[in-house]
């Protein structure tokens, strides 16, 4: 990982041996050591102790995953710790070790990194083998770091470890048991491979005579190794496709921070491909050893803490990206037989911009292809987000439909779509009622304010992507403002038809008033008048001073009842009907009524009189008619008025007027008035007036 770079000669290992018989080609330090075989003692107790206890009980019974007598992960755990700071302390004190303390701390704080990460696991899943995995990885990491001649050391080919334990991690999560038997017989022959290798090795180095007969062995266990590896690292998106939901959110954690593990091996590869060594995969190594144990325990822990989507799909696209550019450098070096390092400097510019140039114009296309394949839900939802958008735009859908387009595409019928109101911030749903906001719940936004959120049903274990939520957005909004402005439209026609209302309730006081106040006063003075001429002594002057007086005041009751009636006709007392009678009065011959009469509200029965008051004066002022026809029908909702009449037409709703008063009227009820009026055809006024209360 971190050390030397030295070149040691290898005599009991063929050179083609020595290269990859190391952690692909890393050089360590050459320190002296009493005791050669130490170093693979302790990699056995922390790494192949815990995959054997691992492998041995895959699949575990449910019962015991995570009962209270599987402890043996915390005490791996601990027994690591332990083992990690007596080699560190040892290796510490070790002659001439100091000067190469900085690449030893270095190493030894990567390797403490999965250790650490080790311990909130074993004491939050005290039965999940993922601790002990780290654990073992992080001592691992700490004790490759050896004192010794890697190159001729028994322990050469112990490097291996380095990657078990990530490789049976990756199998084993997240729910710490392999996926089938075919991925627990993966791990086994795994371990065979990497034990097979360690003892080959530490023949070639014991016993030199056995060189030539071993080393096509070992020649031959490397490329089952690295196929091995990447078996391992796929395992994860192997899984995906057959987990639940909680599931697939873990695993999207592991196979972005797994995905170190391959490109550990792309790292090597690359660095073959372009210095000749592998000096490269030091970098991996490090990525391999933080990347892993954070997405192992986020994963574990807490999975829905960030959105990983974006991640995921970056890293596998990144990934493929790099294969195919590897790819293509190796063909080209197989054919020149060169690395690149050798080629000449104008070869190897224009390889490497024509690779980039072909990754950054390929980058959107296998971004979205990985989308697709890794979160189809998401391309369905963000998709039909889209093409809903174009058809509300071209009038053919409504924005409310977003909540069925999301049901589809997501899966979930239970979930619901909500705005913000704007008088009080309350989270509704499209059906006007309160919605409760979920740990899953998705914001959605529009120019940093919240206007909405979509929530999922109470099943789900994780909140809608961010893209699924932008895409929404611009429906959202169009909903929120569609809900207010009808809401606006329902307060004022509301305030309309009580004002309207508390009009004809101030009317009908007033004429009561006029009838039963003044008028009856008038009344009564008149005859008092009379009462008074009748029995004053005979003065014609007098006499005719009172007659002038009571005919005044007969004219001002005259103009008090013409007064009352135009404020609300009398007959309506007795009904719509009897009132409709009497406009009838105004021409006999030509006015013909019709009309079903039954119990309405007082609003209806005056807004209904004034209308056809209005339509028969027009009729007879202006339109000439011959013939006015007035109809009357109900239906279970509604009062239906129609006033038609054969005069010359060409009525028309002006901005000031009778017609658009009653317009105002009608409205004002919720009803609605029409006007058809073709010149030399008629006029017909129609009236639909809802009277339900």
């Amino acid at each position: 990982m971190v050390g030397s770079t030295r070149r040691v000669a290898a005599p009991v290992i063929g050179a083609e041996v020595v290269v990859m018989s190391k952690p692909f080609g890393v050089r360590r330090p050459a320190w002296p050591t009493t005791s050669r075989l130490a170093p693979t003692a302790l990699r056995g107790i922390g790494v192949v102790t815990v995959v054997r206890r691992v492998l041995t009980r895959i699949p575990p019974r449910p019962s015991r995953l995570y009962g209270e007598g599987m402890r043996w992960t915390t005490v791996t755990v601990g027994a690591a710790w332990v083992a990690a700071l007596v080699v560190t302390t040892a290796w510490l004190v070790a002659p001439g070790s100091k000067p190469l303390l900085v690449p030893f701390v270095a190493q030894v704080i990567v390797g403490l990194v999965p250790l650490a990460l080790a311990i909130p696991l074993a004491r939050r899943l005290p039965g999940h083998p993922a601790s002990a995995l780290l654990a073992a990885a992080g001592l691992g990491a700490i004790v490759s770091s050896a004192p010794v001649d890697t190159m001729t050391s028994p322990s050469a080919g112990s490097w291996m470890l380095l990657y078990l334990s990530f490789a049976i991690l990756l199998l084993v999560v997240p729910d710490g048991r392999t996926a089938s038997r075919r991925w627990a017989t993966v791990g086994w022959v795994l371990c065979s491979v990497v034990a097979a290798f360690i003892a080959v090795v530490a023949v070639q180095a014991l016993v030199p005579a056995l060189l030539a007969p071993t080393t096509p062995v070992a020649l031959a266990l490397l490329p089952i190794f690295l196929a091995l590896l990447v078996a391992c690292a796929a395992a994860p998106i192997v899984r995906y496709r057959r987990s639940d939901e909680r599931a697939r959110l873990q695993l999207r954690w592991i196979y972005v921070t797994g995905a170190s593990l391959p490109v550990t091996l792309l790292l090597c590869w690359a660095s073959y491909l372009v210095f000749g060594t592998p000096d490269l995969v030091a970098i991996g190594l490090v990525l391999m050893y933080t990347a892993i144990p954070a997405g192992v325990t986020m994963s574990l822990l807490h999975p829905d803490a960030v959105d990983i989507d974006r991640a995921a799909v970056a890293t596998v696209t990144a990934t493929v990206l790099s294969v195919a550019a590897l790819g293509v450098l190796s063909v080209a070096s197989a054919v020149v037989g060169l690395a690149l390092v050798d080629w000449s400097p104008v070869a190897a510019i224009a390889t490497a911009v024509g690779l980039t140039l072909a990754a950054v114009l390929s980058y959107p296309f296998v971004r979205r292809g990985a989308d697709h394949v890794l979160y189809p839900e998401r391309g369905r939802a963000v998709t039909g987000l889209r093409r809903l958008s174009v058809r509300v735009d071209a009038g053919a859908a409504e924005p409310e439909e977003v909540e069925n387009a999301l049901q589809t595409a997501l899966r979930d019928e239970g979930l619901r779509i909500g705005y913000r109101r704007l008088s009080d911030a309350a989270l509704v749903g499209l059906d006007g009622r309160p919605i409760a906001v979920r740990e899953t719940t998705a914001s959605v936004r529009v120019r940093g304010d919240e206007i909405g959120a979509i929530v999922p049903s109470a099943g789900r274990v994780k909140r809608p992507a961010g893209a699924i939520a932008t895409a929404a957005a611009p429906l959202l909004d169009a909903i929120r403002m569609r809900a207010e402005l009808s809401l606006a439209m329902s307060e004022v026609a509301a305030s309309r038809s009580r004002i309207l209302k508390a009009g004809y309730d101030e009317r009908r006081r007033l004429e009561r008033d006029l009838h039963d106040g003044a008028q009856q006063r008038l009344v009564a003075l008149g005859m008092r008048l009379r009462v008074l001429q009748r029995t004053s002594s005979a003065d014609d002057h007098l006499s005719e001073t009172l007659d002038t007086a009571v005919a005044e005041l007969g004219t001002a009751v005259a103009e008090l009842r013409q007064i009352a009636h135009g404020v609300r006709p009398s007959a309506l007392d007795d009904g719509l009907g009897p009132a409709l009678a009497g406009l009838t009065r105004l021409a006999p011959d030509t006015i013909e009524l019709d009309v079903q009469d039954a119990d309405l509200p007082d609003a209806v029965t005056t807004t209904a009189y004034f209308v056809a008051s209005e339509a028969v004066a027009n009729a007879l002022r202006h339109a000439e008619a011959s013939r006015i026809r007035i109809d009357v029908t109900m239906d279970a909702a509604a009062l239906h008025l129609a006033v038609a009449d054969d005069g010359r037409g060409g009525a028309r709703l002006r901005t000031t007027g009778g017609l658009t008063g009653l317009v105002d009227r009608v409205e004002a009820l919720g009803g609605s008035l029409t006007v058809d009026s073709a010149p030399g055809r008629g006029t017909r006024v129609e009236a639909v007036l809802p009277c339900g209360s």
